[in-house]
């Protein structure tokens, strides 16, 4: 795992990356369905750059202005609030806070880098975006996620190797049945998105879909 100020690092590049593949967009694209269910492209976007431009303080004084509503409640007001900006405010606001510092307790940045790569999948993939290419940043998100559960949370699931054949790199056990595919499918599988599970092939693959 790359220490804390590097994964700062890679945290304020993703978002400007994920800003430069945003700006392209039409404006038809920003009101379309995401891969997050119910949630619209600028809705994906206004999440990134509400996360980005919060901080601890204050994500807990909304939380508790907002309450008695779930977490999953809380964080889709938040971003359906922020999504109501124009679309090229949102992307100027993701570029210019980079370099934001919130991240879920006892998760680190490495968490601020799997919500910016792996949201940045779920806006651009189904308007035609261009994804950012998989790299040793899409395997240290990967390797985060199983860590944390967040493959299905189901033993066959664990039990999967996950390949990224265009990146050089697996995750998961060496004994287990291969799911192998695109970077960008392996992250989005695990992280629960059967989009991405749907672009992997192999026996892993097979029992995923199981």
């Amino acid at each position: 795992m790359p220490d804390t100020a590097t994964l700062r690092t890679w945290v304020a590049e993703a978002r400007v990356d994920l800003a430069d593949r945003l700006a392209v967009l039409p404006d038809e694209a920003w009101d379309a369905d995401s891969l997050c269910a119910g949630w619209r492209v600028r809705d994906v976007v206004g999440h990134l750059v509400h996360l980005a431009e919060t901080s601890r303080a204050a994500m807990v004084g909304e939380a508790l202005r907002l309450a008695p509503a779930t977490a999953a409640t809380t964080l889709t007001r938040l971003a359906q609030r922020t999504a109501e900006a124009d679309p090229q405010d949102l992307v100027r606001r993701l570029r210019e806070a980079g370099s934001g510092g919130f991240t879920p307790p006892g998760a680190g940045p490495v968490a601020a880098l799997g919500e910016t790569l792996t949201h940045g999948s779920d806006a651009l993939r189904p308007v035609g975006g261009t994804p950012r290419p998989a790299d040793d940043r899409t395997r240290v998100v990967a390797e985060a996620y199983r860590r944390w559960g967040f493959v299905f949370g189901s033993r066959p699931a664990a039990k999967v190797r996950f390949t990224a054949d265009d990146a050089g790199w697996s995750v998961g056990p060496e004994a287990g049945p291969v799911a192998h595919g695109p970077g960008e499918a392996v992250l989005l599988a695990l992280a629960g998105r059967p989009e991405g599970v749907a672009d992997l092939t192999g026996p892993g693959a097979d029992r995923l879909q199981r």
